[in-house]
């Protein structure tokens, strides 16, 4: 017998694959048709056999969303890990997955919580299309839209809502909602889930949010939880990044679910809390999260790429059109975010568009690609931890170069760079929410006590606990790639840091040998200097 027989009228697949299904439904309320009860099972690599309502799977069977499976999971985090191959398409499923099993707990432990099917296929809807508004190369688009239309402040979540509104509408889907009983207010509520700024939603009300009454509050913790950051969102991606980066993490998702309650507490709403013993997971969580950020997300040749990468879209911006929905080919690539119809053609595939076209002017970012392919990556100096300041945030980043060239040590014989030649870049690590102690925004409930929900202070925890959560990496690069110039700026940026009273950067003691030792011609500095740098403590702006 074959593993279909178990199942007479369905199908088994992979995540790759696409065919309707028919078995058993999961949910039974509010259905007018019988004939379309029916649900369909994803072979996943991270979650195993996932099976998912009918309607998700009308979402799903989208032009709209298949577009998911041309855009990479960890963006330009390819170009440096071979296997992190993934697509949002498959974290997005996994995502989905991860809302149901976690409400289908609070179901079975918490009958009165009247969830209701609505509620799990709404949350599940959010799961399913949280990331439909990312560009291409994920992350590294945002920067785009920022230096092309700084005006805006555009998040990808609101284009993510507006692409969920758009599917519906393009797809006719309307119908299948109204086949299960949702309505108007469903789709508000799953925007609202989405994105929880939504037409400018402050925390200090009462109640900001249309879609459900503040009886149903801990349903807007389980997609994105803007209280404490951790939801099934992170959930999957650690899992599904760890496990195609090569890496192995200890946290165990599923049983971090088992352990949730909906308790209310005295601001009025319903929380999801944990158990008491899940405090270290707690702290893991975020642990992890760093752990990533540090040797993935955040890896200094991965960001040098995604500078190339960004300098190539900006070049290309105002050479490379895209149609609107009357048949005009003549939207820019920064303008795609203002029309869905013109947002789903852009994925990371216009990487091979830019290569391609045929435009005189499309020369520059070609050759940014070629050097992409060619591993002329541009060099990463050095970084330094810094203070986080405003005023630095708004410092032009050209100054900052023309500071650190002062410090560049030239004779009269080698080649002079300019600022443009320099680019600095500040990276944001963090274990905590905003920075701060992680478990300041979460509740706890015990054994004795499962309906009363109560804080936990770090010093409760553990004495060996970090004291801070956050910090901040100014990091420099330099285009160009010849070895003596890239040794003499590595002492300049020594010697700038040292000046400024940032921590001196890593393996900078050897900087001066090495340079030395590849006749760069610049002057060492004198031993007291050396035991002055590295005496001197450390400081923040």
């Amino acid at each position: 017998m074959s593993d279909n027989e178990d199942f007479p009228s369905a199908k088994r697949y992979k995540l790759d694959e696409t065919s309707d299904l028919e078995i058993s439904p999961i949910l039974t309320d509010s259905f007018q048709d019988n004939s379309i009860q029916d649900t369909k099972i994803f072979n996943d690599p991270i979650h195993g056999s996932i099976e998912l309502h009918w309607l998700l799977v009308k979402l799903i069977d989208t032009p709209e969303f298949q577009r998911l499976r041309r855009l990479k999971q960890l963006g330009a985090a390819y170009y440096v890990f071979p296997g992190a191959c993934h697509q949002r398409f498959e974290h997005s499923i996994g995502t989905c997955y991860l809302a149901g099993e976690l409400l289908m707990h609070l179901c079975q432990k918490q009958p009165e919580l009247n969830i209701t099917t609505k509620d799990i296929l709404c949350v599940q809807m959010a799961a399913l299309c949280h990331d439909l508004g990312h560009g291409p190369f994920s992350h590294m688009f945002e920067s785009v839209i920022e230096e092309l239309r700084p005006e805006l402040h555009w998040k990808h979540e609101h284009t993510s809502v507006q692409m969920f509104n758009y599917m519906i509408e393009k797809n006719n889907l309307m119908s299948f909602f109204a086949q299960v009983g949702l309505n108007e207010i469903d789709i508000i509520f799953v925007n609202e889930l989405i994105f929880n700024e939504l037409n400018g939603q402050e925390n200090n009300q009462v109640w900001p949010y249309k879609g459900r009454d503040i009886s149903k509050s801990f349903l807007y913790e389980i997609v994105s939880n803007k209280l404490t950051g951790v939801d099934v969102d992170k959930f999957d991606y650690f899992a599904r990044d760890s496990y195609y980066l090569g890496t192995k993490i200890s946290f165990e998702h599923m049983r971090f679910i088992k352990f949730y309650r909906v308790i209310k507490v005295n601001d009025g709403r319903r929380h999801l809390c944990l158990r008491d013993k899940e405090v270290k997971a707690c702290y893991e969580i975020y642990r992890i999260r760093d752990d990533l950020h540090r040797r993935a997300y955040q890896h200094p040749v991965v960001k040098g790429i995604e500078l190339m990468l960004r300098e190539a879209l900006i070049a290309a911006n105002d050479y490379l059109f895209f149609c609107n929905a009357a048949g005009r080919c003549d939207t820019r690539l920064a303008h795609t975010i203002d029309d869905m119809y013109t947002f789903a053609q852009v994925d990371d595939n216009i990487i091979t568009l830019i290569k391609h076209s045929h435009h005189p002017n499309m020369n520059k970012a070609k050759e940014i690609l070629a050097k992409i392919e060619r591993r002329e990556i541009y060099r990463y100096i050095g970084n330094t931890h810094i203070k986080f300041t405003i005023d630095f945030k708004q410092k032009s980043s050209k100054n900052a170069c023309q500071d650190i060239i002062k410090y560049c040590q030239f004779n009269g014989n080698e080649m002079h760079i300019t600022p443009n030649d320099l680019v600095i870049q500040t990276v944001e690590l963090t274990c905590g929410d905003r920075g701060e102690d992680p478990l300041q925004n979460m509740w706890f409930y015990t054994k004795m006590c499962p309906n009363t929900a109560t804080k936990i202070l770090k010093e409760q925890v553990s004495t060996l606990l970090p004291q801070t959560f956050r910090e901040h990496d100014l990091r420099l690069y330099c285009k160009i790639r010849d070895q003596t110039i890239y040794s003499i700026i590595r002492c300049g940026f020594k010697e700038f840091c040292m000046a400024k009273g940032y921590t001196i950067p890593k393996g900078s003691d050897q900087w001066n040998m090495m340079s030395l030792n590849n006749g760069s011609g610049s002057e060492s500095l004198s031993s007291i200097d050396i035991q002055r740098f590295n005496l001197k403590k450390s400081t923040t702006l």
